[in-house]
């Protein structure tokens, strides 16, 4: 058996994750539980499951219609690297909070330049624990990629010419837990207080009847006693509806016990912090001092205190050639974009919306979803009022927000991009709106009821004695698609991916000419000294411009440049190249004055054009007589 399919068999069964995986331990025979990194008030030790969803469907081979482990996907990247070393590189960015490395892609042809030399888009996915479907998605992109390279002549321009940095999964730690146990959780499994009474994830849920998932209760209690009733939109008794409490014959609870006393249940479970709240931009803490200025839920102690954040941050920073970005969630589903905090026409250059408006209609061709925009207002208003309160939709601040960072900070087209619809695919009813009962009924027509758990009765113990325990899937409906459907998802959001990495700016020079410098009636040499003009002609091919207006104005980017070096001393550039960039499929002509020197080595130069986002190209020059 290979590795890899070694590899993957483990992956099949509960099994002892490997390469620095948590630790999943049992008192003999094959491992029983996963322990979860962290010092905590409640348990660290959770049973394993056994899920059919990610197991592959032969081992080995690669299929997306399973949920790979983390073991799968390194597994594979590590593959990648030693049979196509030309054009695929392995490499670490960082460690976890558990002590997991965190692995990362280059994928770009090696012979035709250095991936610093290079336009780059970065795509990131497995930040959330439970968001799953994104990791296939930028898993899915390093396969299409890997696999179509030297076939398709799309895919092989892209990585001659540009680098593709892809991280599919930057938490392992929360990953692993979702995909082995029937816990979920967030973002990281940092230990955190959820509810304020000292204690570190001590009230986490438990799989009471130990069907792997964490359900809803139903209890029977008499009318008027409870807070929810059977939908009568569903003849088949499934569906619950809240009502309110005494208004209702049931109580709907969640899967777990009152582990701490307090009186809720599973309201302090694994972790709490944020990874998508823990960005510099625009940061808020989770609590200040006067009870009136603004918090963000998840943000962490300080910006970038989490190391899975800051591996993305402190990456990008290093490598300012990047020029797109999508580090993607589940799920809405929407194109999901800055600002987070303010009104968009108020925020952005005009020129830059421009672009992400274009963008936005892309992705909405290529992946389906019903919305594209802004946090600040379409997130926030894409469903004008909301079901459960009657209450008018309005805009929103979010603070911490990756893309924010992405655009105001860094200065690129940067998309966090939401996958997965929860199985809301029919309106039946035609009112605007998918509701519960139009999911269970899509779900009833299109997958055979299996992505809902009938009610089945179960004693409980303690306080709750016999209940039913059913509803929707939660990890493989409700937050991320069924195996079945994996490949449209993740194949669909790539696809978007696959248009931003295409647009990148990207450099060459078309042509250079030169002449004597044309002196003054009666001068003899120029008042600057210039002997010649040289006259390089530039040309962008990409859509996107060398550099967006916000980029320049925060300086992540230097303006571009040209230099000129000859075979032999003697001959330079009198005076400075005005600062300049190039648009999106923009040709610019940029004049240098240059000294010549005598010899003819002098007058053969080499004219290079260097650009932080759009690469470097350089041409050979014969000055003229």
């Amino acid at each position: 058996m290979t590795s890899l399919a070694a590899a993957l068999a483990l992956a099949a069964s509960p099994a002892v994750a490997q390469r620095g995986a948590p630790r999943a331990e049992g008192p003999s025979g094959p491992p029983k539980v996963l322990v979860v990194p962290g010092v905590r008030s409640g348990t660290s030790a959770f049973p394993l499951t056994n899920y059919e969803q990610v197991k592959p469907v032969v081992a080995g081979q690669m299929d997306f219609r399973h949920y790979h482990t983390s073991i799968e996907i390194e597994e594979w990247m590590r593959k990648w690297a030693k049979d196509h070393p030309d054009f695929v590189e392995l490499y670490t960015v960082g460690k976890t909070f558990g002590g997991r490395d965190i692995w990362q892609l280059t994928l770009t042809n090696k012979k035709s330049g250095k991936d610093t030399d290079k336009p780059a888009a970065f795509f990131e996915g497995g930040r959330h624990s439970g968001e799953i479907t994104a990791t296939e998605s930028a898993f899915y992109l390093a396969w299409y990629l890997i696999e179509n390279y030297g076939k398709d002549a799309d895919v092989t321009a892209l990585l001659n010419t540009r680098a593709i940095y892809i991280r599919p999964l930057n938490n392992p730690d929360g990953s692993d837990m979702y995909r082995l146990t029937a816990q979920a959780n967030r973002s990281t499994v940092r230990p955190y207080d959820d509810d304020g009474d000292g204690l570190l994830d001590e009230d986490p849920p438990e799989d009471l009847d130990g069907d792997g998932f964490i359900q809803q209760l139903r209890k029977y209690v008499g009318p008027g006693k409870g807070d929810a009733v059977v939908d009568s939109l569903d003849k088949s008794g499934r569906l619950m509806r809240r009502v309110g409490a005494g208004k209702g014959d049931y109580l709907l609870l969640p899967e777990g016990v009152d582990n701490d006393g307090d009186g809720r249940v599973n309201e302090d479970g694994i972790g709490g912090l944020d990874l998508h709240r823990n960005y510099p931009e625009n940061w808020r803490p989770m609590r200040e001092a006067t009870g009136r200025g603004w918090t963000q839920g998840g943000a962490g102690e300080y910006p970038l205190s989490e190391p899975e954040t800051r591996a993305v941050v402190l990456f990008l920073m290093s490598h300012p050639n990047v020029g797109v970005a999508n580090s993607m969630d589940t799920a809405v589903p929407m194109m999901l974009r800055a600002p987070s905090t303010c009104e968009e026409k108020e925020c952005l250059y005009p020129s830059d919306l421009k672009l992400y408006q274009h963008f936005d209609s892309v992705g909405i061709a290529k992946t389906g979803y019903p919305w594209a925009g802004d946090v600040y207002r379409t997130y926030n208003t894409r469903i004008p009022v909301n079901p459960f309160t009657g209450d008018s939709a309005r805009p929103s601040p979010l603070f911490g927000h990756g893309p924010d960072f992405g655009y105001f900070q860094y200065g690129v087209i940067w998309y966090g991009d939401e996958l997965w619809n929860g199985g809301r695919e029919k309106d039946y009813n035609k009112d605007g709106r998918i509701d519960e009962y139009e999911v269970l009924r899509f779900c009833d027509e299109d997958y055979g009821g299996k992505c809902f758990k009938p009610w089945t009765k179960f004693n409980a113990g303690g306080t709750l004695g016999e209940v039913e325990a059913g509803g929707f899937n939660p990890k493989f409906w409700s937050q991320n698609a069924p195996p079945e459907w994996l490949e449209k998802w993740a194949r669909n959001q790539a696809m978007f991916n696959l248009y931003l990495a295409m647009s990148l700016p990207h450099v060459e020079i078309v042509g250079v000419t030169s002449a004597p410098v044309k002196l003054a009636k009666g001068a003899k040499v120029a008042a600057d000294s210039a002997t010649h003009e040289v006259k390089v002609t530039l040309r962008n091919n990409g859509r996107l411009p060398t550099a967006l207006e916000m980029a320049k104005r925060v300086k992540i980017v230097r303006p571009d440049m040209l230099t000129l070096r000859a075979e032999a001393p003697g001959t330079s550039i009198i005076g400075r190249v005005p600062d300049f960039w190039v648009n999106g499929n923009e040709t610019k002509v940029v004049t240098l004055r240059v000294k010549v020197g005598a010899t003819e080595a002098a007058k053969k130069v080499t004219v290079r054009y260097l650009s932080t986002r759009g690469g470097v190209a350089g041409i050979v020059h014969q000055i003229a007589p």
